[in-house]
């Protein structure tokens, strides 16, 4: 099961801890949807993204680094930041992600928050009850009041202003997997995030980073767990479900920008990752925002 609300367009919410944000809309994702349906590889250039683990555990790409998260933990996805939940991997957690626009610091770029860079995941402990309850009251929230979407304003500006604390004042563990991730390595996941949606040939990029194709493969997988290509169509089912769910773009251009050959190849892919099809993907999240 999974559920999604959304404000009506114009609810904006101010309060007295800094930043301050607008209340986008929340995700509720149950542990049964988790283990069938991963969110993969993808980003948002205009809103920051708080997704907290109320059960459970995983892992969580975020920058191209793997976290293990757990019940209790948030991880912090600023603006322009690849995320999603590693794939090939089964998840049994239970999530709330709260999504915020507005967010301004100074000398930062719109919608992050200074300190995620290294390390964006929080543990909470002593007040995970109030962040707990912040969630439910989100999650319980009629937003077709203009009265519960004023109150959905403030309660998501307390979260992240507790989001901000815990991240400036406070010491959390560092849920970081070690690797010994190389710097080119991260360049070419770079490379690859820009270029997704292009031709990719591991020759060409052999010869574009000046390595073997074949010595280049191998350490890619050694160091990130999947091969190129597979992270190459992570990212792009990744970015499919971004706008399946949040846009009205037809299937079959989504398809097309991807870089499918055709809309049956594309069907075919995604549910082969995501385990329904592109079309049943789009109603379910259609159904429950109605």
């Amino acid at each position: 099961m999974i559920s999604h609300i959304e404000p009506k367009e114009g609810s904006r919410m101010y309060a007295d801890a800094v930043p301050t944000a607008q209340f986008v809309h929340l995700h509720f994702v149950d542990a049964k949807y988790h283990e069938q349906h991963s969110q993969l590889l993808h980003k948002h250039d205009d809103v920051l993204e708080l997704f907290y683990v109320m059960k459970g555990e995983g892992q969580y790409l975020v920058a191209g680094k793997k976290y293990f998260v757990r019940s209790g933990n948030l991880v912090i996805c600023n603006a322009g930041v690849m995320h999603g939940e590693e794939p090939f991997r089964r998840h049994n957690m239970e999530s709330y992600c709260c999504v915020l626009q507005g967010v301004a610091l100074r000398g930062m770029q719109p919608n992050t928050l200074s300190g995620a860079e290294n390390n964006p995941v929080l543990y909470f402990l002593e007040d995970r009850d109030v962040v707990e309850h912040i969630l439910l009251a989100l999650h319980a929230l009629d937003q077709q009041s203009a009265v519960h979407q004023a109150v959905s304003g403030q309660l998501a500006n307390a979260l992240l202003g507790i989001v901000y604390e815990k991240l400036h004042w406070r010491q959390q563990p560092n849920g970081l997997v070690e690797k010994n991730t190389e710097e080119f390595i991260q360049n070419i996941m770079q490379y690859l995030d820009t270029h997704f949606i292009e031709p990719l040939q591991l020759q060409e990029l052999g010869m574009r980073f000046h390595i073997s194709p074949f010595y280049l493969a191998h350490i890619f997988k050694a160091e990130t767990g999947i091969s190129m290509m597979k992270y190459v169509m992570c990212r792009k089912i990744g970015e499919s479900q971004n706008l399946l769910m949040n846009t009205q773009i037809p299937i079959g251009v989504i398809s097309e920008k991807l870089g499918f050959s055709d809309h049956c190849h594309f069907s075919t892919t995604f549910k082969k990752y995501i385990g329904i099809t592109p079309t049943q993907y789009r109603h379910h999240f259609q159904k429950i925002s109605n």
